[in-house]
């Protein structure tokens, strides 16, 4: 969300739950709405300051160190996709995916991906 701070927060706002969250939920799924939430957790959220992308793939500087972080709130949606890439990869089988756009060295070249630059128009 736009107001989220950058930092270190694992304060639980369940005034903001529910009146941000909860709706959504609740229109997506409607069964939500019939549910009781008996507690909630905040935790940490990865979130790439380059371009809001996963970093995916072999540091290139320390043999067998594997990155798959930085999702910005899309993890899980993405997870088996980079699950296989990952085992592929340390397996040293070719990928059945091609997931190098978010290779963790574009981190130090400074190598944003702008989805415009590639989407089909």
């Amino acid at each position: 969300m736009d107001d989220d701070s950058i930092g270190f927060d694992f304060r639980w706002d369940d005034k903001r739950f529910y009146e941000l969250l909860w709706p959504e939920l609740a229109e997506f799924v409607p069964a939500f709405d019939t549910l009781k939430l008996m507690r909630g957790w905040a935790g940490l959220y990865a979130v790439s300051m380059l371009d809001d992308n996963a970093f995916i793939g072999e540091w290139f500087d320390l043999k067998n160190y594997y990155l798959a972080n930085g999702f910005s709130g899309h993890g899980l949606q993405q997870a088996p996709a980079v699950g296989r890439y990952l085992s592929e990869l340390i397996l040293g089988l070719p990928p059945k995916l091609d997931l190098s756009i978010f290779k963790p060295d574009r981190i130090i070249d400074g190598d944003a991906i702008r989805e415009d630059a590639w989407a089909i128009k």
